[in-house]
């Protein structure tokens, strides 16, 4: 199977988290990934993706709708935010919700953020099938910039028929936050040492970040690691 991988790395992100995101999917999936990366910093990608440049009027996660352009390359698409650790792989997940022929699948919000189930941090969808909202977007951005919720709540509302990976494979992706977490106080996380081997994927969306968490042995493996 064919898949794009899609990842954005702008503004403040260090590119060693595209890097590693792609290099660790590459490694463990068994089918004919092409990588993206859509960036502000295209001389920084050496070899390991094709470089997409970033629109200049776009900020933070509004990049992200912009991988919506019918003119990116054809084909299905699995967007991953790049702070998201990789441990194993899932392929048949993959497989299963594009066996599905979904217009936009991803796995629901932990906390349902702002009263949106939709979350834009995994996506699989096939180009042009977002077109009208990339051309909203378009039409708008100069007015969501400060928009509160950002891409994904705005994105959400206008999607119709999203399919909820998580309803088949409720292990996919966890959230360090509020699925992990043990405890948190303020900027202080209290992991467990180990975790159910179904897991595949770790967000960690906010505070910390995997460069943060070397002493975390899985986030070490799957992060720190990967070469």
């Amino acid at each position: 199977m064919k898949i794009n991988l899609l990842t954005v790395c702008t503004e403040a992100y260090p590119m060693i988290y595209a890097e590693k995101i792609t290099k660790r999917l590459c490694k463990l999936s068994h089918h004919e990934i092409t990588p993206y990366c859509m960036t502000d910093r295209p001389e920084q990608i050496n070899g390991w993706a094709e470089p997409l440049v970033a629109d200049p009027d776009s900020h933070g996660w509004w990049h992200k709708v912009n991988l919506f352009n019918p003119a990116m390359p054809p084909g299905w698409n699995l967007y991953l935010d790049i702070d998201i650790v990789i441990l194993d792989n899932f392929d048949e997940e993959i497989e299963w919700t594009i066996s599905k022929n979904p217009t936009m699948a991803c796995v629901a919000d932990a906390i349902n953020w702002m009263g949106v189930k939709f979350n834009s941090s995994l996506m699989v969808f096939e180009t042009g099938s977002q077109e009208n909202i990339h051309k909203s977007y378009s039409d708008k951005k100069s007015n969501l910039r400060t928009r509160p919720g950002g891409d994904q709540v705005w994105t959400g509302p206008q999607l119709s028929n999203v399919m909820y990976i998580n309803d088949e494979y409720p292990n996919l992706k966890k959230s360090l936050k509020f699925d992990l977490a043990l405890a948190t106080d303020g900027a202080n996380i209290t992991l467990p040492s180990t975790i159910s081997g179904d897991i595949k994927m770790i967000d960690c969306s906010g505070q910390p970040k995997p460069h943060e968490l070397q002493a975390v042995s899985y986030i070490k493996r799957n992060w720190h690691d990967v070469v």
